[in-house]
């Protein structure tokens, strides 16, 4: 979830999310959410060897983000989908490395060719730990997305 701090900027100057996503639907985690898994499975036993999922709890498309960041600041964030090449230029005009760049329209690419993330939250499940929403995120975040650094 948090890669979408680094639209902070944005967000507080246009109120507005500019992906190349279309209708791409993805199941963010929260970082703090990984950090409690990996807690868990580094101070317990039994997880040697072992494999686990790990996604968000819902399965949001780019409006359904804008519209809980909406909820959390109290302001209309809209979802624009741009061209990918539209994205590029602007992320070059506001001086990004090319090779980030690059990276950022192969992440693109790639999302769209996947369009619905798969939720699954049996590693939350088994570990006991509760999986943070995309609202919850984006109200513990509200600040930053007003353009306030906390």
């Amino acid at each position: 979830m948090q890669v979408y701090l680094r639209e902070t900027r944005t967000i507080v100057a246009k109120r507005a999310l500019f992906f190349p996503l279309e209708n791409v639907k993805l199941a963010p985690i929260d970082q703090e959410d990984i950090a409690k898994i990996a807690f868990t499975v580094l101070r317990s036993d039994g997880h040697e060897g072992r494999r686990y999922e790990m996604t968000g709890p819902e399965s949001l498309s780019m409006a359904e983000i804008a519209e809980r960041i909406s909820a959390a600041i109290g302001e209309i964030v809209r979802y624009v989908n741009v061209t990918p090449s539209e994205r590029r230029q602007a992320m070059l005009a506001a001086g990004l490395p090319t090779y980030i760049v690059d990276a950022l329209d192969e992440q693109a690419e790639e999302r769209r060719r996947c369009p619905e993330s798969r939720v699954d939250l049996s590693t939350h499940t088994a570990l006991g730990i509760r999986p943070t929403t995309f609202s919850e995120f984006a109200r513990t975040h509200a600040q930053l997305f007003v353009g306030k650094n906390g």
